[in-house]
């Protein structure tokens, strides 16, 4: 989305976000119409819209027609948030975020995680989900 808006800088107009909200959507749902055998995974950025005492994490989205039209999280079964969180040694560990601690959308089916931070390991979440659903 941030490419094309960035190519589409210098049109006038709000059609442009017309066009980026309408073509992020048909990326979305042609991962639902995808074969069953495939794992569709879709990284976003996330923005606050919060404030910095009181976060409220989301996915980052381009204009407002994408917010004010669809929940993007609510496309999904799975949501994951990276989170950095402090290692039994004190170093860095890089985590998913499973379910919300009420500052972000997080969320999966219940009894798939167990733990809110999982490792920050996309093979991992596969072999659960799969798992899972089995």
């Amino acid at each position: 989305m941030a490419f094309e808006a960035m190519d589409r800088a210098q049109e006038k107009g709000f059609q442009k976000f017309t066009d980026i909200a309408q073509k992020f959507y048909i990326v979305l749902k042609n991962g639902m119409t995808m074969r069953d055998d495939l794992n569709v995974i879709v990284t976003c950025h996330s923005e606050n819209i919060g404030t910095a005492d009181e976060p409220q994490l989301k996915i980052k989205t381009l204009g407002k027609m994408i917010d004010n039209t669809i929940t993007v999280e609510g496309l999904f079964t799975y949501v994951l948030f990276t989170s950095i969180r402090e290692g039994e040694d004190g170093s860095p560990e890089y985590t998913f975020q499973t379910h919300s601690d009420g500052t972000t959308t997080a969320k999966t089916p219940m009894d798939c995680f167990e733990e809110d931070y999982i490792p920050n390991d996309l093979q991992y979440v596969i072999s659960k989900i799969k798992e899972y659903d089995a």
